[in-house]
């Protein structure tokens, strides 16, 4: 029988066993540095300024249930259309903000200008698609209106309160 005798480090076994735990450090390395790239938007630092800003929230939107406020959206192609049931007391123009579901960098806010005597229009900087949070509200933001918009879509959507 014939022995082996080269040393160890010329042996492709110990290169194994020494590349597993290696390579497991390398990925710990790589996913840490992910990790740090891309940190969540949805954390929260302080719990209790954000309960209080809700509660501001919330009154703004009891104020246009107050206002018997009812409008709908329409998104077409890169063009918002809100169009009110009614001729209520409305400025020159409202206030558009589209906060995407889960990537906080495509955010975007813009005004709607009065076209005509119940309809809204304002050109969006992107064609939304996926799920979108739609807020609506005045120029001095007293009151709100809010849906959520599945986009693409053909027909209109109904702002609540």
């Amino acid at each position: 029988m014939q022995q082996d005798t080269k040393p160890w480090y010329k042996q492709l076994w110990p290169w194994i066993l020494i590349a597993i735990p290696v390579a497991t450090a390398l990925k710990a390395v790589h996913s840490v540095y992910i990790m740090q790239q891309h940190t969540p938007d949805l954390v929260v630092d302080d719990y209790y300024k954000e309960g209080r800003a809700i509660n501001m929230r919330l009154a703004k939107y009891r104020e246009a249930a107050l206002r018997n406020l009812d409008a709908r959206v329409l998104i077409a192609g890169d063009s918002a259309i809100i169009r009110f049931a009614e001729n209520t007391v409305l400025e020159g123009a409202i206030h558009l903000d589209f906060y995407h579901t889960t990537l906080a960098e495509r955010d975007f806010a813009l005004d709607a200008e009065r076209s005509g005597e119940l309809l809204y229009v304002a050109k969006l900087p992107i064609t939304p698609t996926g799920k979108w949070q739609l807020v609506v509200s005045d120029a001095s933001r007293d009151w709100k209106l809010r849906a959520t918009l599945e986009l693409p879509v053909e027909t209109e959507i109904k702002l609540g309160y």
